[in-house]
């Protein structure tokens, strides 16, 4: 077939438009691709929720490695279980949830997932959410592989449930719940198994198991302590005293807890030897217990105590009399300041016995007073504020709860102090405080709503600004679309035709073209010459390369019709991208707008939410305050009581000292009256018949009790 010169040209343009196409294409993609600088793309709103859904046939992911058991050594993995680690041993629990629960909705928690969700259960129930931490135990102990790690699980469980006041259910899990047999368990097992015994009576059962107690070195101070105690509330005072006696026998105790428990364990085994009369181990014990230590007041009343029974009653008033320097507030104080003038009254000195009763009285009478006016105090509205003050700044509402500080100058709390180391209100303390914080971190969230409506005004302002500049990129990019489109279609007819009528010209390069036009003009210039015989070498030649051209052609031309059809597809496919584009680009406003009003829906779900859950923990707040205020008040009456009776017990002592007062004078009376007539010589009267004209001084110069009822009324009688 001859080629064409006009197609081949049509050809060479239809080639270079290919390639100048397929340039455009690629900067119009560029152009029509949402750009992160126009605000389209809003990761910082992210943790609002994402979107997007998941595609379907992506990779499963990985099964979590088998745990392992909480009774070995484990390794922290996990970036954030060693975080969540940090704050649970720097007793931050409150914090230790929180990155809990935030890492295990970011799939943080890839190798030790179990180890956490321990964690979390223990802080749930610590926090009184028994069921959520309950919850959380069963699905462990359901995954767990080892027998140990499950037996753990349960003592700790069983531990808690007895710390929280429920014996019987500790003791449940423990009797049906832990594999190990009792008389291999640890001690520790046996022991907490005894003390739920002993807390539900069934003192037989107790002293069953007692026999599997195992005495280890490695244990604990505490562990000895404790299984001191146990023995001794089963009436084993003997195996107590010999838990006692290793604990004092250990090695030198350095921290304070140590020697706190060597304190207590002192303690203890003294008052057992003073019970036992064995006075001289008695004394000996008592002096190892530190002067200014927790137990040191019960410690110089035991060891006053010691002495008199000794018949050392001198001896005794010296550690009574240093109690009496110490704060009322204790009972052994109370006790020693009854007990002096009582030393006084053995030894004989009535007066000073009488003055110390007298002087005890006004004491105690003065201290309840006091105590009268710091129950008012204690029920005033601000109480609770004065020793829990809050910082409002909300500068650092995650951070450490500062530690209980009793006012310098509140007398009120100061007077309590003692009280407040008590379990009941520690507890109560230390949910208040939680409690505060939690108001504090919603009332810190609350302060932050209006930025988050300002940041998404701000991207609807952007996206209003872009909005101009987006519809003209819009307008170009479908211009530029409809042309190309318009090019390729024509381009894609022509390609078939080549294909169809093999036009081998179709497809020519630049240089074959060249070539043609050059052959095609020689062609010409000899026919218009018109002479074959005298050109015949010239046409030979032009024949010879024209066969030459066409055979160059023909080898290439498959070659260049699949490298053609292909950029033809490539080209169609960026068109249609192109257009996708475009469509994403007119729809991601509206898309986005709506994104915006849903987040703007969500942050206000999100403040009704939080107001909930404040006014929530307010009505919490208000309702732990008076738990703490009522929890105070009880403590001060029952101090109250407990001062009424001692000062019964003082006003008994001044009537039994003023009635042998009277009682002696009247001897006297009587004895001088008998003289003075024995010398008058008339008859004495009779020593039986009573004196109508005898009249009673009092040493104290008030009228003496009569009887019983006189010395009960006059603890209320405001004297």
């Amino acid at each position: 077939m001859k080629p064409n010169p006009h197609r081949l040209a049509d050809r060479h343009q239809t080639s270079s438009t290919l390639w100048s196409l397929s340039a455009a294409l690629v900067i119009a993609l560029t152009i029509a691709m949402p750009d992160r600088a126009n605000a389209l793309d809003l990761d910082p709103f992210d943790w609002f929720g994402s979107d997007q859904t998941t595609v379907e046939g992506t990779e499963a992911p990985p099964q979590p490695k088998p745990p392992v058991p909480i009774d070995q050594p484990h390794a922290i993995e996990d970036l954030a279980y060693g975080d969540l680690l940090y704050e649970f041993y720097q007793e931050h629990y409150f914090s230790a949830i929180t990155k809990i629960l935030v890492a295990k909705e970011r799939g943080l928690f890839k190798n030790n997932s179990e180890h956490a969700e321990l964690v979390l259960g223990a802080l749930y129930v610590s926090y009184g959410l028994l069921d959520n931490g309950e919850a959380i135990f069963t699905n462990l102990l359901n995954t767990y592989t080892s027998p140990q790690g499950a037996d753990e699980s349960w003592y700790q469980l069983a531990r808690i449930y007895y710390k929280r006041g429920r014996p019987q259910h500790a003791l449940d899990i423990l009797t049906s719940n832990i594999s190990e047999p009792v008389e291999s368990r640890a001690a520790e097992y046996v022991l907490l198994q005894i003390l739920c015994y002993i807390r539900l009576g069934d003192v037989n059962q107790a002293q069953s198991l007692s026999q599997y107690l195992k005495e280890d070195r490695v244990q604990s101070l505490f562990v000895r302590f404790n299984m001191g105690s146990a023995m001794a509330q089963l009436g084993n005072m003997e195996g107590a005293a010999g838990y006692y006696r290793d604990i004092l026998n250990s090695n030198q105790p350095h921290t304070d807890i140590d020697k706190t428990v060597h304190d207590q364990a002192a303690l203890a085994l003294g008052i057992h030897y003073l019970r036992s009369n064995e006075l001289a181990l008695a004394e000996q014990t008592f002096l190892k217990i530190r002067l200014y230590g927790p137990v040191a007041n019960r410690a110089l009343l035991a060891l006053g105590w010691t002495h008199f029974h000794a018949d050392r009653k001198a001896d005794a008033l010296t550690p009574w009399m240093e109690l009496n320097e110490r704060p009322l507030t204790d009972p052994s104080v109370q006790e020693s300041i009854l007990n002096v003038p009582f030393v006084y009254e053995e030894l004989g000195a009535l007066q000073d016995a009488l003055d110390g009763y007298n002087a005890a009285y006004k004491i105690f009478r003065n201290q309840r007073r006091k105590l009268e006016k710091i129950k008012r105090g204690v029920l005033q509205p601000d109480w609770i504020e004065n020793i829990s003050p809050v910082d409002l700044s909300g500068q650092d509402v995650m951070g450490t709860l500062p530690e209980f500080q009793l006012p310098v100058d509140d007398e009120i709390s100061q007077h309590l102090y003692q009280y407040f180391a008590s379990n009941d209100f520690q507890r109560l303390y230390h949910d208040y405080r939680e409690l505060q914080r939690l108001y504090m971190v919603l009332n810190h969230w609350e302060k932050q709503f209006p930025s988050f409506n300002e940041m998404i005004n701000t991207h609807v302002e952007r996206l209003n600004e872009l909005a101009p500049q987006a519809e003209k990129s819009i307008e170009q990019s479908q211009k530029f679309y409809a042309y190309s489109r318009v090019k390729l279609d024509e381009f894609e007819t022509r390609l078939n035709q080549i294909i169809a009528n093999d036009d081998l010209m179709g497809l020519a390069n630049v240089s074959q073209l060249a070539q043609k036009e050059r052959l095609d003009a020689i062609e010409s210039t000899l026919n218009e010459l018109n002479d074959p015989d005298m050109y015949a070498e010239e046409w030979h030649k032009l024949k010879l390369l024209k066969g030459l051209l066409l055979w160059d052609l023909s080898a290439a031309s498959i070659d260049k019709r699949w490298e053609t059809t292909k950029e033809q597809v490539a080209i169609n496919n960026m068109l249609t991208e192109l257009e996708n584009r475009i469509r994403a680009v007119s729809a991601a406003r509206e898309v986005r707008l709506n994104r915006f009003y849903g987040f703007e829906t969500r942050v206000i779900d999100l403040r009704q939410r939080v107001e909930g859950l404040k006014a929530e923990t307010a009505r919490q707040l208000r309702q732990q305050r008076h738990q703490m205020q009522k929890l105070a008040v009880a403590i001060i009456e029952r101090q109250q009581k407990q001062l009424d009776a001692m000062r019964a017990k003082t006003l008994l002592a001044i009537a039994r000292l003023q009635d042998l007062g009277y009682m002696q004078e009247r001897n006297r009376k009587r004895i001088r009256e008998q003289s003075i007539m024995l010398e008058l010589g008339a008859e004495p009267s009779d020593s039986s018949a009573p004196d109508t004209n005898t009249e009673l001084t009092p040493v104290d110069q008030k009228e003496s009790a009569q009887n019983l009822g006189d010395v009960i009324k006059r603890i209320f009688s405001g004297d």
